[in-house]
């Protein structure tokens, strides 16, 4: 039996170890992986320079490639070490053996010593390679496990299997084939090709949507003044690449704080969005590997409860309002339980057992004489500058609302009164998935689903390792970069880009830059093999109908959801044609995880599942 991958970052591997290690002794199967990229896939690419110096945003104990118990009917499992328990153990001797990786890396090994440490996307991408080469050694005599360095630019059915065309014109046959794609380079919008053609016409720079680490960023130097759209995780590594990758560096003070030491060849940032906020730091991480907050009002019962109150469905302000009401739990919880809380022992208990039961938190807490406690406002979170003076000065507050944001991670990411609440957004998104996956909302709710409760969880939860935070504010202190109110809008001038925003600030600029990857949409994607399908009719968008009959698509491609299968134009199951990952955002929910040991970890779980189904047919 013959098995393509498409994809080797760790939802490709991921289905390859259970392949190799869940077939039967008797089993004859060949296992080809495929990826332009090494092993690790595009992401955590560790020969992309800016790789060296880019962080993962989770926790290197929180990070594994290693099937567990925890695993939902994932097979046996064979257990390994986690990213830290790698470091620790096996890294050193792995990059001593392997030169062509950069020596950085072994020096990074000296950082990298506490569980809650951030790695480097390269070091992830050695980990992955360090596993590949672990799976290599469990290939047994009438097995292959092999990785070619190439793009699969089409698949066609051809009888019962499929042929599969590489970028080199070779043509290869599969019986089975998984696509682990990750994300997808986009074709740019009309607005995105009228600035690239501006710039090419002024001798300007424009950078359209594309992966930070593949940015050329060399042109950009004291002289320029760049304007920055978005403020994800993106723009922290263009971020870090205009500071430090220009020869400053950050130190601490006698109070701990960060402070920005210039090179001098630093261009001058202005950077904004449509929110207008960064994400919010991530708070210290107290956890450990598998640990996570178990929800007393944010629970399957009442989930199910909703559901049956609504005939079948969950109405998106009843989902939303159960949310809040957890985070506001936790938030009151870490509240009572800080050093500088008013509150008695005897008062701090009473007050938790009386939370378990209320109806309404905040006014439950007043009573039982917690005083001066910000409310847990979810329309303030999502617009922290709501009430501030049209004369404020815009750049003081938000240097100030970034400090708190500091010192609020800093409590840690179970203790902080805010980072703590974030943080348990990552921890209950399966049932979040749950949710979605059975379809619970209806075409009107799951809408408002995705427009509000989409950039909400991204805003809190899915933020750069804290030192980014302090890094941002140490860049403004030093007078090079500077954040816009929401909505920043860009036009041209005579001269080059204008951006202006809500408080109607304007800032110009001789270069642009996208801060954001490409959309999760295969109507837009020019990844050939996503092209070919979607023209072929072998991947096509899901349609939602609304109540007053109109409708809207989903950007993902159809699978049959319980055997991730691929159905195509005419709803026909395209059967061994299987699909999981990213590119089913939106028909899935928040894909963009990297596996965790210990926790039923959605790549691992899905992986595994994918795997057991090719088996069956052996």
């Amino acid at each position: 039996m013959q098995v393509a991958i498409i994809g080797a970052g760790p939802r490709g591997l991921a289905v390859a170890e259970r392949l190799i290690n869940l077939a039967n002794d008797d089993t004859q199967i060949d296992v080809q992986i495929y990826d332009p990229h090494a092993i690790g896939g595009r992401v955590w690419d560790p020969f992309l320079s800016q790789n060296r110096s880019f962080l993962m945003n989770t926790v290197i104990d929180q990070i594994t490639l290693f099937n567990d118990e925890s695993i939902e009917n994932g097979g046996k499992p064979l257990p390994g070490p986690n990213m830290f328990q790698w470091l620790e153990s096996e890294a050193k001797d792995f990059l001593s053996h392997h030169q062509e990786f950069d020596a950085s890396y072994t020096n990074e090994l000296s950082r990298l010593t506490q569980v809650g440490d951030f790695a480097t996307r390269g070091m992830m991408g050695i980990y992955a390679a360090w596993f590949f080469e672990w799976l290599m050694r469990r290939v047994r005599h009438n097995q292959t496990l092999n990785f070619t360095q190439q793009s699969v630019m089409n698949v066609q059915k051809l009888g019962e299997k499929f042929q599969l065309m590489l970028n080199d014109g070779t043509q290869l046959l599969a019986d089975h084939v998984v696509m682990a794609l990750g994300h997808s380079d986009d074709n740019l919008t009309d607005e995105e090709q009228g600035f690239k053609t501006f710039a090419q016409n002024k001798g300007l720079h424009y950078l359209s949507p594309m992966h930070p680490a593949e940015a050329d960023l060399s042109v950009f130097n004291e002289n320029d003044k760049i304007i920055i759209r978005g403020l994800g995780l993106s723009f922290f590594d263009y971020m870090t690449a205009l500071s430090v990758g220009k020869g400053g560096r950050f130190i601490r003070n006698e109070n701990d704080n960060l402070i920005y030491k210039p090179s001098g060849h630093e261009p001058l940032v202005v950077a904004g969005s449509r929110r207008g906020f960064p994400l919010h730091a991530r708070g210290v991480n107290e956890k450990s590997a598998s640990e996570l907050y178990e929800p007393k009002f944010f629970t399957i019962a009442a989930l199910e409860a909703l559901r049956a109150a609504g005939n079948g469905h969950i109405q998106y302000q009843d989902f939303e309002n159960l949310v809040v009401k957890e985070m506001t739990y936790k938030y009151l919880l870490n509240r009572i339980n800080q050093p500088d809380s008013s509150l008695t022992y005897d008062q701090s208990e009473a007050l938790k057992q009386a939370l378990l039961t209320s109806i309404d938190l905040k006014t439950t807490a007043e009573e039982y004489g917690l005083a001066d406690v910000f409310e847990f406002d979810i329309a303030l979170i999502r617009n922290p500058a709501r009430d501030l003076p049209n004369d404020a000065d815009y750049t003081t507050w938000m240097q100030s609302y970034l400090s708190a944001d500091i010192h609020d991670a800093r409590l840690g990411n179970k203790s902080a009164p805010f980072a703590g609440a974030f943080d348990i957004l990552r921890d209950i998104r399966d049932r979040v998935r749950y949710i979605v996956e059975r379809d619970y909302f209806t075409a009107d709710d799951y809408e408002k689903f995705l427009e509000h409760f989409k950039p909400f969880d991204a805003l809190v939860s899915v933020g750069p390792p804290l030192e980014r935070i302090e890094q941002l504010l140490a860049l403004m202190k030093a007078g090079l970069f500077k954040i816009t109110a929401a909505n920043i809008h860009v036009t041209t001038d005579a001269t080059g880009f204008e951006a202006s925003d809500s408080r109607g600030q304007l800032f110009h600029g001789n270069a642009l830059v996208e801060a954001r990857l490409g959309a999760t949409n295969i109507s837009l994607s020019r990844n050939p093999l996503i092209a070919n399908l979607r023209d072929n009719g072998m991947f096509v968008q899901p349609r939602k109908i609304r109540s007053d009959g109109t409708s809207y698509q989903l950007g993902a491609a159809n699978i049959n959801k319980q055997t991730f299968e691929v159905i195509n134009r005419d709803g026909e199951t395209i059967n061994h044609l299987y699909l999981y990952g990213i590119t089913l955002e939106g028909l899935k929910w928040f894909g963009t995880v990297i596996p965790r040991p210990g926790v039923n970890t959605l790549v691992l779980r899905e992986g595994a599942w994918i795997a057991q189904r090719i088996l069956a047919y052996a």
